[in-house]
């Protein structure tokens, strides 16, 4: 029913991970799996790596929806997947919120799904053209997940 390559997943800029990084974090050492999803290589952590707990924002301009959240990043630089066109299981297998926003950075809709639904919920919020990006969060925490947008 949707197209998987109608829109693209845009993890956190390497550049800003580094930043990140360079500016420490909270120190985490993984102990089960799924619980500790990176959001530059958009996986979930093995058993025994070390990740940085982060607080970032994933806004570019001045919305009133700006917000930090935390993430998790792998304490040594990763790299995101090879195809951005795929949903990786790290967002698959959780309860999200979805949040469409325009170019203004408003919020247009909202919806908190299963993860198995995502691609579904990305295709029924881009039918509306005025949908510019959307922001993928963990509901139960609110970390920030990954932005997508069109192809």
């Amino acid at each position: 029913m949707n197209n998987t390559k109608s829109f693209r997943l845009s993890p956190i800029a390497e550049a800003a991970a580094d930043a990140l990084r360079e500016g420490a974090g909270e120190v985490y050492v993984a102990d089960q799996k799924p619980g500790y999803p990176c959001r530059q290589c958009l996986r979930d952590a093995e058993i025994g790596e070390e990740l940085i707990l982060v607080s970032h924002d994933p806004f570019t301009g001045g919305s009133p929806y700006r917000s930090a959240s935390p993430i998790f990043l792998h304490k040594t630089p990763c790299q995101p997947p090879s195809d951005l066109h795929e949903l990786t299981s790290q967002l698959t297998i959780r309860q999200l919120s979805v949040r469409a926003f325009d170019r203004g950075e408003m919020m247009l809709d909202a919806a908190s799904i299963p993860g198995d639904h995502l691609a579904d919920s990305i295709a029924e919020l881009f039918s509306d053209q005025a949908v510019e990006r959307i922001h993928v969060h963990n509901a139960p925490r609110g970390c920030w997940a990954v932005s997508v947008t069109r192809s």
